[in-house]
């Protein structure tokens, strides 16, 4: 499988100019994202083997089911994030079941590059809305997911421990039309 490089604007700046690449993720990614995971998600952090369950599971699920990927730097292979999505049984909806990016590496377009991916991953498989939960607590996720489109469309209360915590759902239609939240910035194609 070819592998796909997207710009993610401002990413690595120090060291010059940087290309992230987005691929699928593998077993050997595992123990990496695993401790990426730890580092973003401390006690509600996925355990190791969630991972490596999820990608057999993938892997194996005819039709489709979902998939998990990294963004990682192509010249050192350090893995900067990681996103995984799972089809509904209706196949028309897809769900963001996990989102992380290195916290050293927060801020520099990784997040947007792999949400970015997933929406473009939605587009080919004609999804029709795409939807995440956040903790009602983090602003900042909530202002980052509505900028990328997404809107509060409901609450799981105490859906979150330590500290019990709501979920807000957000979804974004995958109406025909630009990619990022605003149009007439960037689109699909520029990025």
């Amino acid at each position: 499988m070819p592998r796909k490089t997207l710009a993610a604007p401002g990413l690595d700046r120090r060291s010059g100019p940087s290309r992230a690449r987005i691929r699928r993720m593998a077993l050997r990614d595992v123990p990496p994202v695993s401790a990426m995971e730890a580092a973003c998600f401390g006690a509600e952090a996925w355990p190791r083997e969630a991972f490596r369950e999820l990608l057999v599971a993938f892997a194996q699920a005819r039709p489709s089911r979902g998939g998990l990927w990294v963004a990682e730097e192509p010249r050192s292979g350090e893995i900067l994030g990681y996103v995984g999505v799972e089809l509904s049984a209706l196949r028309g909806e897809m769900d963001v079941i996990n989102i992380g990016v290195a916290p050293e590496r927060r801020r520099q377009g990784v997040g947007r590059l792999l949400l970015t991916w997933v929406l473009r991953h939605c587009r080919r498989q004609g999804v029709s809305l795409l939807w995440l939960r956040v903790r009602a607590s983090n602003r900042s996720a909530r202002a980052f997911y509505r900028r990328l489109g997404f809107e509060a469309r409901g609450r799981f209360g105490a859906y979150y421990r330590e500290p019990d915590e709501a979920a807000i759902i957000m979804a974004r239609e995958m109406a025909p039309g630009p990619i990022y939240g605003r149009p007439g910035r960037e689109t699909e194609g520029a990025a």
